[in-house]
Formats: structure tokens, C-alpha cells, sequence
């Protein structure tokens, strides 16, 4: 069965979601301090699932589809093989250096022993990692697409029942422990060995699921290589030396999380030794970067078809076409992530209140600091799209070092020079992200001669969005303490999405086909006729 790539496309997107969601449910079960027992194993699994899947998936997908289209399947297979073993070899390294090292960085980064077992389990999850991407993207660019959606939907689903499930029955028995030993930390190190016991088993599963799939499929797979011609691969080496960009991109984003906890834990650990560093931490991973990132992937879901036809018009030459697409790419994407980045920082102390039961005033500042990232972060993921379907190894290469570069430069300064701990986080976050968008944008922009309209696709729904921000501001301050913070938060957000919309169409952003692709779009387009026939 084949299913659109845009689709997906979606589908890893929400399994990144999800991940998210994750992390928000534990945190609940186990408090601040098991979300910082989990945070490495997250950041781990990150990194792996856009290294040893997103990546190779991508690349051994549009390496068997040209073989495909050439009738060339047999060099397809051949090259499969070949990148089933450097993937099995990354994946092999990987798992090898988290077990050697695991010790060091509990006893010598994390300053926890409670820490060891949990990084001693992500070793497994990044070995039955190794061959999956190379196998989804074998079936994918053989027209069996809907493998790479099931897998992902096996892996988000059994990893969240499986996580929660574990992590609970590891958090309850190191309560008992805890009661026992007469300690406060052996409940929290137990619910993220059990977390990560969770991840270990869906990626257990789905490796199963790939390898039966491509068993059941093996004798149409079979035809199609053997009606092909046996020709020397002149292309080999340039799909192989694809993976490197694509190793540095996809791999940056958990990475430098990991990275950045390390700094934050030696940092914290030497200034201020008598803290919970590691619940600091995990408000950070639980709280913080959870619900940003959540934000900036459930943003792009519903682009992932523009994108896909933006795309398409690129490779045809259709310039002027895809310039327009564009524009009215950016304007849905503001009109999107404006309002949802901007409430979120206004109702963040309700949000948060309402979502983890108490609140923390200084999680609350870092969240609403934190949560306009989404704004650029949501571009950056589109550039990113663009620029490796378009296939410029160069460029995505570059950005990548540069945003990593940049990243690691704040990170360094605002850590060891000023002790800035979760902040310096924040602010190295925030330079990579700008840095990559901004030269994603000028190298987009001179490719297609693009020039962006600011007015009306960016500027009136930021001030519209800033308009509707003021008033859920007001309604929080005016609410919160007398109906509860469920009430608040669907009286601010009904009142501010109806503003939103009549100042979109007051101040003119929008037209009655944009409206009726909004939700309740029908209904504002009656308001948008009698304001224009006025």
C-alpha cells in the first residue's frame, strides 16, 4: 500500500510529539528528579532516531527509488546491503561507547551512581536502532511507504504504554526502597530505568516489525530485482556521501541536549554542590523543552503537503509557482504559530498549573522565555525539508556546523564565564536556531530569487496575535482565581481565537478563501462578506 510522502512526512512528526507527550507524563509520575535521571536516554534516543532512522530511511528511500525508476534494482539491492552495514556498524559504536562510558559520565558528569544503569539501557535501544532506517527505507522507495507509517505508530504507541507502565512499577518499588535505605533518589532512578526499559522494548518491536515486513514483501522485491539490468553503479559513492549532512543535521538537535546537560550538571554541581542539579534539570526536560518542541512539530503537521508541493514545483522550474507557494506558506504558518506561541507565554503560569498541578514560578519565566523559539523553529523545519530534498549537501552541511558552532559558543560563555546553568541552555538553543534560519532564508531566498512579503503574511498576524495575547492576559488576571485555571484556560482561548479572527479580517490578512480554510473558516467568512459589503 502507498501512502502520500507528506503523510509520512506527518507521521514522524507526531512520533516526535508524542516523545514529548512522554516526557510531560513522566515527569508527573516521577517528579523533576526522575525526568533528569530520563533526560540522557531521551536525548540518546533522539539523536539515534534521527541518525540511524530519519537519516538513512531518507537516503537509501531516494537511492532505491531512482534505481527503481532506471530499472536498475539489482545495484539498489546491492546498496542496501552495503548501508544495512554501516548502519549496523554506527548503531554497534554507539551502543558500544553509552555502555564504556556510561560509568564515567554517571560518576564524573552527573555526580549520581543512581544514573549508571540508566545510560547502561540506552545502548540497546541505539543497537536495534542500527538497520531499521536502511530496511523502512528500502520498502519505502519500493512503493511500500505504508511500512514506515506503521512502524513509527508502533514505536510512538508501545514506547508511551510501555514507559508509563514500567516507569511506574520502577517508581513504586524504589518508593520502597527509599522507605528502606532511608535516601530520597533510588524511586526516581528506578522510574527512568523502567522508561528506558519501555523505549528498549518498542525499539525491540519494531525492528520485528521491519524485518517481518520485509520477509512477507521479499518475493515482490524479488521480481523487481530480478527484471532489472545488471549495470555498474556509477552513483554509489554520491548516495553514500549523502548520509554525512544528514548524520550532522538530524543528529544535532538530541546531541547538543546531551551536550548542554553535561555543562549544566559540572557547572551546577561545582557552584552550587548542595542543590538537586538533576531536578533543576529535569523542570527543564519535563517542563521546557517538552512543550517547545512539542509546539514547533505540531506546527508543521498540517504544511507537510505544501511542502511536498513546493517542493515539486522546484523540480519542474516552475520558479514563479513555487515562489508563490511560498508566500502563502509563510502567511498560514505565521497565522499558526503566532497565536499559539504567544498565548502559551501569556497563559504559561495557568498552562503549567493546570497540566503538572503546581506551579514554579522561576519554570514558569524560563517556559515563556523559552516558548517564542517556536517561531523560528517552525521555519527552520521547513528550510531543513527543502534543502535536503533539493539535495545540497554543501548547504545543509554548512548551516548545520554553523548552528552547532554558534550553539556551543553561547553555551561556553554564558555556562563557564557567567554560571548562567538552564539559561545558557536556553540562549545556545536560541543562537543556533536563528543562525540556521537566517541563512536557511538568504540561501532560499537567492536559489528561487525569492523576496518575502512582510505586511500582510507576518506582520498583521503578529499583530493580531499581540492584540489577542493582551486580552487572554486579562482574562487570566481577571479569572484564574475565581473559576480555576480549566475554566480560565478555555474562556481565554475561545475569546482570544474569536479576536484573532476578527482582526485578521478587520486589518485585512486575510481573504474569505484563507477563512474557509481555518477552523469555523465558514462562519468568519460571513463576517468577512458583511464587513466587505458594507
Amino acid at each position: 500500500m502507498k501512502i502520500r510522502p507528506d503523510v509520512v512526512m506527518a507521521s514522524g512528526f507526531l512520533s516526535i510529539c508524542m516523545m514529548m507527550v512522554l516526557c510531560v507524563v513522566y515527569y508527573k509520575i516521577t517528579g523533576p528528579e526522575g525526568a533528569g535521571f530520563m533526560s540522557a536516554p531521551v536525548a540518546m534516543f533522539l539523536m539515534g532516531y534521527g541518525v540511524l532512522i530519519i537519516a538513512f530511511e531518507s537516503v537509501t528511500k531516494e537511492m532505491v527509488k531512482s534505481h527503481l525508476h532506471r530499472q536498475q534494482m539489482k545495484i539498489a539491492v546491492s546498496n542496501v546491503k552495503r548501508l544495512m552495514l554501516i548502519s549496523f556498524a554506527a548503531g554497534l559504536v554507539l551502543a558500544l561507547l553509552c555502555a564504556a562510558f556510561s560509568r564515567v559520565f554517571a560518576l564524573m558528569v552527573f555526580h549520581s551512581s543512581r544514573s549508571l544503569f540508566v545510560l547502561i539501557t540506552i545502548a540497546p535501544i541505539l543497537l536495534f536502532m542500527s538497520v531499521q532506517g536502511v530496511l523502512r527505507g528500502y520498502l519505502c522507495g519500493s512503493g511500500f511507504s505504508a511500512v514506515s507509517v506503521f512502524s513509527n505508530l508502533i514505536l510512538v504507541v508501545i514506547t508511551f504504554i510501555l514507559s508509563i507502565v514500567f516507569s511506574g512499577i520502577g517508581y513504586k518499588y524504589g518508593l520502597k526502597v527509599n522507605a528502606l535505605m532511608h535516601v530520597d533518589d533510588i524511586a526516581s532512578a528506578y522510574g527512568a530505568i523502567g522508561a528506558a526499559l519501555g523505549i528498549t522494548v518498542s525499539c525491540f518491536v519494531s525492528f520485528l516489525f521491519i524485518v517481518i515486513m520485509v520477509l512477507v514483501h521479499r518475493g515482490r522485491l524479488h521480481v523487481l530485482a530480478e527484471n532489472s539490468a545488471p549495470i555498474k553503479d556509477a552513483g554509489q559513492q554520491r548516495f553514500l556521501g549523502e548520509l554525512i549532512p544528514l548524520w550532522v543535521v538530524f543528529a544535532q538537535g538530541g546531541l547538543l541536549l546531551f551536550v548542554d546537560e553535561c555543562v549544566y550538571l559540572m557547572v551546577a554541581n561545582s557552584v552550587h554542590p548542595s542543590e538537586n542539579n538533576i531536578s533543576n534539570w529535569g523542570i527543564y526536560i519535563g517542563q521546557v523543552i517538552a512543550i517547545t518542541v512539542f509546539i514547533i512539530f505540531i506546527c508543521t503537521v498540517p504544511f507537510t503537503k505544501s511542502w511536498f508541493s513546493i517542493f515539486i514545483s522546484i523540480m519542474k522550474r516552475e520558479y514563479k509557482v513555487a515562489r508563490a507557494k511560498i508566500q502563502n506558506l509563510v502567511h498560514f504558518e505565521a497565522m499558526l504559530v503566532f497565536p499559539v506561541t504567544i498565548w502559551f507565554m501569556v497563559l504559561a503560569g495557568t498552562f503549567t498549573a493546570l497540566l503538572f498541578g503546581k506551579t514554579n514560578s522561576s519554570a514558569v519565566n524560563i517556559i515563556a522565555i523559552t516558548a517564542p523559539l517556536a517561531i523560528p523553529g517552525v521555519f527552520l523545519v521547513f528550510q531543513i525539508f527543502l534543502l535536503v530534498q533539493l539535495k545540497n549537501r554543501l548547504l545543509i552541511l554548512f548551516n548545520a556546523v554553523i548552528g552547532i558552532a554558534a550553539h556551543m559558543a553561547t553555551l561556553i560563555i554564558m555556562s563557564a564565564a557567567f554560571s548562567f546553568g538552564i539559561h545558557a541552555s536556553i540562549a545556545a538553543f536560541a543562537a543556533m536556531i536563528i543562525f540556521e534560519t537566517v541563512l536557511g532564508f538568504i540561501e532560499i531566498r537567492m536559489m528561487l530569487d525569492y523576496k518575502q512579503e512582510f505586511v500582510r503574511p507576518i506582520l498583521k498576524p503578529l499583530l493580531a496575535a499581540g492584540v489577542s495575547g493582551l486580552l487572554a492576559l486579562a482574562i487570566d488576571k481577571l479569572l484564574v482565581n475565581l473559576i480555576g485555571e480549566a475554566l480560565t484556560l478555555i474562556i481565554a482561548l475561545v475569546l482570544s481565537y474569536l479576536l484573532y479572527m476578527v482582526m485578521l479580517i478587520v486589518i485585512k490578512s486575510v481573504n474569505r478563501y484563507e477563512l474557509e480554510r481555518m477552523p469555523f473558516g465558514d462562519q468568519f467568512a460571513l463576517i468577512y462578506d458583511r464587513l466587505e459589503n458594507r
